[in-house]
């Protein structure tokens, strides 16, 4: 992102009241969070091979893939509900098809015809699935717990209790996404929760350091003043970092193919989403939470700060 446009936006020596906005961001971030949780009871994830057990295939073609006479193929075939994904101007087909009788991949074969050529080819069995689902559960709970306690001893319990429940805003918010969305939800999306998990926690962390820091300069100063000066002094750093990471992940969704576009997607949504909860949740967040919070020794001050 354009240094010169930043500046613009967040002079030097300026302060953002952040604070002064927080009953507003949580009343968004509360509503979406239930709105999130309906969303879930009354439509659900549509859940991708690894947890479901079934068939995925990548073929490609010298010439596009007739959608329509490879949907009624398969849907002669018993698979009415396969997924179809094209791609390179419709030379490249991703088909994903939850399959119980083993013979789901002679049927996309059947209906992709002689021509197509089998790039990838993968078989996921019902007794497998259920521990990937297990499995991907429990690696989020646990990453979202591991967060929590590190932030606890790296700084208080405040301070552990405010990334805890906004990085579980975000994780919450990511799988609403996909319910919404409608996109498939296999261990890549479990990967891509806790890539924005641990995106997220990182500027949290960053904003979390300067408060500390600043009040061990000035322990006077109200709280509200030393939350929107740290958050305005990193919020070029996060921007531009923002910026950059967006840019790859639009990049990859755009250009990666039907293999890639729905981790691609959701990275995209979640790094905006780490980005903004870093703001406008995770440090104003601190105000409405119980506890003292310590100070850190004064060090000596800083060259620059819009780091």
């Amino acid at each position: 992102m354009n240094t010169r446009l930043l500046a613009a936006l967040v002079p030097p020596g300026s302060v953002v009241p952040f604070t002064r906005w927080r009953r507003l961001a949580f009343a968004i971030s509360l509503t979406l969070v239930a709105a999130t949780v309906l969303l879930l009871a009354f439509r659900g994830l549509s859940l991708g091979l690894d947890f479901t057990g079934g068939v995925a295939l990548e073929a490609r073609s010298a010439l596009p893939f007739d959608v329509s006479a490879i949907r009624a193929a398969l849907a002669a075939a018993g698979h009415a509900d396969a997924v179809i994904q094209l791609a390179d101007a419709g030379r490249s087909v991703l088909i994903r098809l939850q399959d119980t009788t083993g013979h789901g991949a002679d049927a996309v074969r059947a209906a992709l015809g002689p021509a197509a050529q089998i790039v990838s080819e993968e078989n996921v069995g019902p007794k497998v699935s259920l521990e990937l689902l297990r499995s991907g559960l429990t690696s989020c709970l646990l990453a979202v717990g591991a967060i929590a306690v590190y932030v606890w001893l790296r700084f208080e319990a405040r301070f552990g209790l405010s990334a805890f429940l906004t990085t579980f805003h975000d994780v919450v918010m990511m799988i609403g996404f996909f319910a919404l969305t409608g996109l498939t939800f296999d261990l890549t999306s479990v990967a891509a929760l806790l890539l924005v998990a641990g995106y997220s926690i990182n500027d949290t962390v960053i904003v979390f350091d300067r408060v500390r820091e600043d009040l061990g300069r000035n322990r006077a100063a109200p709280l509200p003043s030393v939350i929107d000066r740290a958050i305005t002094d990193t919020l070029r750093r996060t921007l531009m970092t923002s910026g950059t990471t967006l840019a790859t992940s639009v990049a990859l969704m755009l250009f990666g193919g039907p293999v890639l576009f729905g981790f691609a997607a959701a990275t995209t949504f979640g790094i905006a989403l780490g980005t903004l909860s870093s703001i406008f949740v995770a440090a104003p967040l601190l105000l409405a939470l119980p506890g003292p919070i310590l100070a850190e020794p004064p060090q000596t001050p800083r060259a620059e700060t819009g780091a």
